[in-house]
């Protein structure tokens, strides 16, 4: 369930704790996130829940938060952008790049362009980050920085 449909539902319950084992029911790792999806959750909903608390989290935590390899959700989509966001971070705040990211299966055969609306294909040919780029996946970089 995405952090607006918990909104709705009453159920959300602010992220007061800035550890990692923060008991909110907000995903804490991309290995959660996985879960979350395989669960039924949407991808991008999902994801950017776990992007939300990228900026609250110190280089170590962030570095746990990626290690473990998600289980394989049966989408490539899925499967590979998961793999480009913890790439991705790796990149930017200079951690170790978790080893399951180069697994075959979390690379794309085809392009995905992660809005339908056609104006956005050029923003994202020239703005996504070279992790999503060379797993097939165009999403810019600022859908990655959350507040």
């Amino acid at each position: 369930m995405s952090l607006l449909d918990r909104i709705r539902r009453g159920s959300y319950t602010a992220d007061l704790d800035t550890g990692p084992d923060s008991p909110s029911g907000r995903s804490l790792s991309l290995a959660e996130v996985a879960v979350r999806v395989s669960d039924g959750d949407e991808l991008l909903p999902a994801v950017r829940d776990f992007l939300d608390q990228v900026k609250r989290r110190d280089d170590r935590e962030l570095a746990d938060l990626i290690r473990t390899r998600p289980m394989s959700i049966g989408s490539g989509k899925a499967d590979a952008l998961l793999a480009g966001v913890a790439e991705h971070l790796a990149a930017v705040r200079s951690l170790p790049c978790p080893s399951w990211v180069r697994e075959p299966e979390r690379f794309l055969d085809a392009f995905w362009f992660v809005s339908d609306v056609p104006e956005f294909r050029a923003v994202a040919l020239a703005q996504t980050p070279i992790a999503l780029k060379r797993r097939g996946i165009f999403w810019p970089a600022r859908s990655l920085e959350r507040v």
